[in-house]
Order: C-alpha cells, then structure tokens, then sequence
C-alpha cells in the first residue's frame, strides 16, 4: 500500500504544483483584464452583443441564460468577463464540447490575444463537435447574397440578404454545393395580419442557420422567381473562420425579429463585425435596415469587393428566351411541353428546333414551380431532349443581359423632396419625406421594372393663400407590382395603398375645385401589364378606394372603376401617367383623375421631379403642378 503511495507522490505533487500555479496565474489574468477594462473592448461587446440601451445601462440583446457563464452576464460585461476567464482556466478535460473554450471559440480566441494566457495552464481540449463543423464547411472566402424584392412576403419585400461560405479551389459548378448562413424569423402559421403585427412589433424570434446554398438558390431562383446577385467578397480565410466561431457561438440564440430593423441584413453585419475586427457597420442602421443600403455598406468597406456574379431567376430566363422567338415558335413550345411528340408542320428546321428549346424551358419551368405533374413531367423532359437531340442547329437560346446597374448602385432608400406648386386656385411650397424605399418616378436601375414600395412616406404643404401649414399626404404603405406578361407567364398586376390623404371635398363633404379635407384611404386594384418596348410598361386595372372621415357625408364613401397607365424609362429620366374613372357611392357619379409625372435625373442621387393633376366630376374640374428637388439619402 505504501509503495503504491510513493509510486503516486509524483504525481500528486505535480497536480498540487499546477493547481498553485494555474490559479495564481488566473489571477494575474484576471487583474490584468480589470487594469486594461477589458470588459469595456468594442469587439468584447460586439461578440456578447452589448448594447447601450440607455446612458447607464449596458445590456445584450441575448436572453438565453445558457449563453452566459455569470448569472447576471447579461447586464454586466465585466463579471461575464471574468466568469469567461475563470472558466477558460478551470474547465477540465472531462467536459469535453461542453467546457467553455469549445463552446464558445470566438471568445477564447480574442482573450488568448488580449490577455497573458499561457496554453500550458489550460486543459487540452480536442472539441470534436466544432472540428467536425468547421471541417465539414471547409471555409475559405466569403460570398454575399442579394436576392431581389419578393412583394408576396412582407419580411422580403425589400429584398433579402444571406451569406455564402466558399470551400478552397471552388469553382462556378460547385458553388452550388458551399454552406449558406441566413437569419430569419421563426414564424407559425397565423393570418397575414397577424404576421405582419408580430414582423413590425418584433413578436417573432429571429435565428441563424446553415444549410445548401443550392437550397437558398432553388426557393428564390426556382419557387419565388428572384434575381440573385453574388458578392464575393475580400476577407481573409481566418477572418472568415472568425466569423464561423463566432456563428457557432450563436447556435440556440434567438433574438426579437423585426421586418425594418433587426432583420437578416442588420443581424449579418454582427458577424462581418465578429470577422474583423475594427468594424462598427450596425451603428450606421439605428431605426431601420434595408438589406440594399446594408449591402451597400459592406461593400463600402475599401477592398471589401472582389466580383459581382448575376444568377437569374426561372422566370427572368423563361422571358428572355420567350422574347427571343416568334409568337409561332411560342405556341408551338406550348403544345410541345404538353405533348412532346406535337406535329411541327409549317416551321422550318431552326424553328422547330427553337421551339422544342422552348417546350422544354416552359415545361421545366412549370416542373420546378409544382405546377406540372409531377408523374409525367420527368418523362416528357427526356423526350423533349431526344427531340432536340435530332435537329442539326445549335442551340439558339441567349441568356439575358446582365443589368447595367446591380442593386448596390440603385438609389439610397430615403428620399427627401422640396418644391412648390399651385393647385386648386392657390400656391403652395412643399416638403416630402419618405424613408423607404422606392416609387414608380424613381430610376429604376438596381430595382425591380414595374415594383414600387412607399413605406411611411409623409407630404406637407404650405397652403400661400390660407398661410397655414397642412398635410398632404401620409402613406403607411403603398405598393404596385405591375408584371409584365408573355406568351407562358400571365401574372396579374396588383397595387395596395393605405394611409391618409386631402380629398377635393367641401365641409359638406361635397366635390370642390378649391377646397380639400383629409380623409382616410384605402385602395387596391388588380389587372394586367404589357411591355410594347424595352423600357416601356402599360397597365390596365379594376381600382377600388375607400374613404373615411368625419368630412364625408355618411362618414365613409366607396368609389371603383378602371384604371390605365404607362411607364417609362428613358435614358436621363422616366415618366409616368395614368387616367381612372371611380364611381362613389357618396355623390352615384364618376370622379375622374389623370395624373402625370417626369423626373430628370442629375445624378445618381438627385433628381428634379414635376407631376401634374386633374379632377373632374359632374362637369367641374381643377388642376394642378408641382415641381421638387429631389435628393436621396
């Protein structure tokens, strides 16, 4: 028994050694990081997610307990540092993917290069969960992601951001196959009400995570019809594992998700920050973050650009292919994805070849959308492919230009507007504010043809003759979509509005040429939208509006009727115009309205804007012009 003892000592000794020495280093550690405040570093802060949510109090926007090691580590930085380091010396081999340095590398990482850490007083870990993570994502560069507007979904209205992580010798065949990083809400299956209160009001958590990128690609590609632009960008391979350790930190972390703030751009620019250090990107985003100006602002990082890719959606591919063939080679490519084996009588050789192309393109597509059946469609692809297989003429099919300005050249997002004008027999000067993000008078390069959001746009006038400052307008929200149609794909053109605006009513509640009341309003309208030319768009639509106020007679009027109107962008402006005629309950007479807009664009960022108005009903009529400088911000 002794001798085992003695064969032991050794042993003992050496542990009671290392034990007396780790712990006096600790605490020079943790001297020295109270000396330095290190619990103060903008990196410490951007890597628990402190915030200053008041001038005395400093807390994270983290509410998992499991993401701390001090119990009140949420409102105090420097005791979470010091549990932080306490637990990096003490944490012992046994725990394994438990002990802190695995779980939480990025912290591990900045305090080894902060701090006097000597590695020999700290367990030898293996982390065998991260290891296998970072291996099986073997990172190496990184690629932002813009998808465009998606109008059908309020969280992708403006656009949607995510992160590709790029393997060594990747190549344009492969890029399919790298990891995808995308922060969204986790949402249930309420109403479209209910999801768009939860979305504004941040009623949604919001998470990471990680999968294909050629799944990201197939929902906004294939399913939504969303252009992709692909953003390789200059980091370093270890900024880029920074950045994967800090997102492995983040695992189980959910934070308050809301549609115009701490969305999926704003919650990407915390990872940039956790990349390289040195970065303050989310400061420039206090109110709100539209995934086009946070775009910008990654890219505004000097060097941060390497190459710009464009991935077309189906739907993009479809109409240009379309475009490119006579309305005989459509119809015949209609008949063929139906029946592969449709006579081709009265085209020549070329022809046909381009229409069984186009059968196969149209049936494809209908095949990705869920829209073909699913038990034949494969069958009638392959023989669509023997077909062209017998035809001579290579294929004739172009893919469509890339545009001449991606979505990070657009105009900014905000927009303010000063001018005058005269209207209903008086003067004016004018002010308008509108925060985001982009109507149908604005250049449309970087920006979907024919889709326009107004979101919390604000229009003051000055009225000369009664001096008296009142609103024009305030729209909550207005949008139009007006998508074009072609011989396969028909979508109907929809605008929605919603706010309050002057009606050309007395205090009666009565048409007037010079009077006007505010009333409340909500409108939409559904139709149709052609293309006559590259850069030209014409729409016909059934509009509706209700109106509300105590002005009104009844305290509420509805009115519909038909609505048509061009569009179209020239090479130094665009204008706009369109004529309706509603029938209102309130007056059982046709109101009508044409209006008509231009704006010259100076530059990239200014503009001169002049509309004109005209109202009509039972044989009396006003009009009216405007003219503003309008800049973006």
């Amino acid at each position: 028994m002794f001798s085992r003892f003695l064969a032991l000592l050794p042993g003992i000794l050496f542990a009671l050694c290392f034990s007396a020495a780790s712990a006096e280093t600790l605490e020079d550690v943790l001297e020295k990081a109270s000396e330095t405040r290190l619990y103060d570093d903008a990196y410490w802060r951007i890597l628990l997610r402190y915030e200053d949510l008041s001038r005395h109090h400093r807390a994270s926007l983290v509410r998992q307990p499991a993401f701390f090691m001090h119990p009140d580590g949420r409102d105090n930085p420097e005791a979470e540092l010091r549990a932080d380091i306490h637990a990096l010396y003490t944490d012992s081999m046994e725990l394994g993917d438990q002990a802190f340095a695995c779980r939480f590398p990025a912290r591990t990482a900045w305090l080894r290069t902060r701090l006097p850490i000597d590695d020999r007083d700290l367990a030898p870990l293996n982390c065998s969960a991260l290891n296998t993570w970072m291996k099986g994502i073997n990172p190496q560069q990184a690629t932002l992601i813009f998808a465009a507007d998606y109008l059908n979904n309020p969280s992708s209205m403006f656009g949607h951001t995510l992160l590709r992580i790029d393997a060594p010798e990747q190549t344009e065949e492969t890029r399919l196959l790298a990891y995808a990083i995308n922060y969204a809400a986790q949402t249930d299956n309420a109403n479209s009400l209910d999801f768009a209160w939860k979305g504004v009001t941040g009623g949604y958590p919001g998470a990471f995570s990680i999968l294909p990128y050629y799944q990201k690609v197939k929902e906004y590609n294939d399913f939504e019809n969303r252009d992709l632009w692909e953003y390789q960008l200059n980091l370093t391979p270890e900024e880029v594992q920074r950045l994967l350790k800090h997102l492995w930190e983040l695992k189980g972390v959910m934070f308050p998700y809301y549609f115009f703030s701490s969305n999926c751009s704003y919650q990407l620019l915390g990872l940039f920050e956790a990349a390289r250090p040195g970065l303050a990107m989310r400061r420039d985003f206090p109110v709100y973050a539209a995934p086009t100006d946070t775009l910008r602002r990654v890219l505004a990082e000097q060097g941060m650009l390497k190459q710009v890719i464009y991935r077309p959606a189906s739907g993009t591919l479809l109409d240009s292919h379309a475009g490119q063939n006579s309305r005989a080679v459509n119809r015949a490519a209609g008949q063929l994805a139906d029946n592969p084996q449709a006579a081709l009588d009265g085209l020549s050789s070329a022809d046909q070849a381009r229409a069984v192309e186009m059968g196969y393109d149209w049936l494809y597509y209908r095949y990705l959308a869920h829209k073909a059946d699913p038990a034949t469609a494969p069958a009638k692809l392959r023989q669509l492919l023997i077909r062209r297989s017998t035809y001579a003429e290579p294929d004739s099919r172009r893919a469509p230009p890339r545009p001449a300005v991606d979505p990070s050249q657009g105009h900014l997002t905000s927009e303010w507007q000063t001018g005058g004008g005269y209207a209903q027999d008086q003067g004016f000067l004018s002010l308008d504010y509108r925060p985001a993000y982009h109507d149908l008078l604005d250049p449309d390069g970087g920006y979907r043809q024919g889709a326009s959001i107004d979101f919390l746009r604000l229009q003051l006038h000055y009225l000369l003759r009664e001096r008296q400052l009142a609103l024009q307008q305030f729209t909550l929200v207005h949008i139009d979509s007006l998508a074009t149609r072609n011989d396969f794909l028909k979508p109907m053109s929809w605008n929605l509005g919603l706010g309050a605006r002057q009606a050309s009513v007395d205090s009666a509640g009565r048409f007037s040429t010079r009077e006007s009341h505010a009333v409340g309003y909500l409108e939409g309208g559904m139709g149709f939208t052609v293309q006559p030319a590259v850069g030209k768009l014409c729409y016909g639509v059934l509009q509706g509006e209700l109106n509300g106020g105590q002005i009104l007679d009844k305290g509420w009027r509805a009115g519909a009727g038909p609505r048509v109107g061009c569009r179209s962008q020239g090479a130094r402006g665009q204008w706009l115009g369109h004529v309706e005629s509603l029938w209102f309950t309130d007056s059982e007479s046709f109101r009508t309205a044409v209006e008509a807009g231009y704006q010259w664009n100076l530059d990239a960022e200014d503009g001169i804007r002049v509309e004109a108005r005209y109202q009509e009903q039972d044989g009396r009529d006003w009009s009216g012009v405007s003219l503003g400088w309008r800049s973006y911000f």
